[in-house]
């Protein structure tokens, strides 16, 4: 993909910022259309696939098993700064998503705790399922950000 220099910088800053924050809320819908919001953990690669794993009886595996639709927010209070997304879930092979996962799980771990699993580890709700949101839209939003034009937009589409 071609990026222009702003693009590419755009695209730089948003990586930095899921690097730093790896736990967004999943928002999914069950069949009989009642919304559902769950923490997880994800790594992002470089294309903005969104790799996470879940139980298979959870309420949000229920629900992406019937409607393969997701959003996710990442936000930080202190600096007022969103990601926000919306795409497809697919399942992926256990495989691909160790291979994804390991290579970039040390950069979830909390300062090197080598104890620490994610929170899907304590659940025993059924076999894991590796997952990947592919976005369809994804967008940035600095609200701290300084800008001297009271219209200007805080939110900067990404993809």
């Amino acid at each position: 993909m071609n990026m222009t220099h702003t693009q590419a910088h755009d695209h730089q800053k948003v990586h930095a910022f899921l690097k730093q924050h790896p736990m967004g809320i999943l928002s999914t819908v069950s069949a009989d259309g009642s919304p559902w919001g769950s923490a997880i953990y994800f790594v992002a690669d470089e294309d903005f696939n969104f790799y996470f794993v879940t139980r298979a009886e959870t309420y949000k595996y229920q629900n992406l098993d019937k409607i393969p639709l997701a959003a996710l927010t990442v936000a930080d209070a202190d600096s007022q700064t969103t990601v926000q997304l919306t795409g497809t879930i697919s399942a992926i092979p256990v495989q691909k998503y160790m291979d994804v996962f390991f290579t970039k799980f040390m950069d979830i771990r909390p300062n090197g705790d080598y104890e620490w699993a994610p929170p899907v580890d304590k659940l025993k709700a059924g076999n894991y399922m590796p997952l990947c949101l592919t976005p369809k839209t994804l967008q940035f939003a600095d609200y701290k950000q300084a800008k001297s034009d009271t219209n200007a937009s805080y939110i900067e589409k990404i993809i």
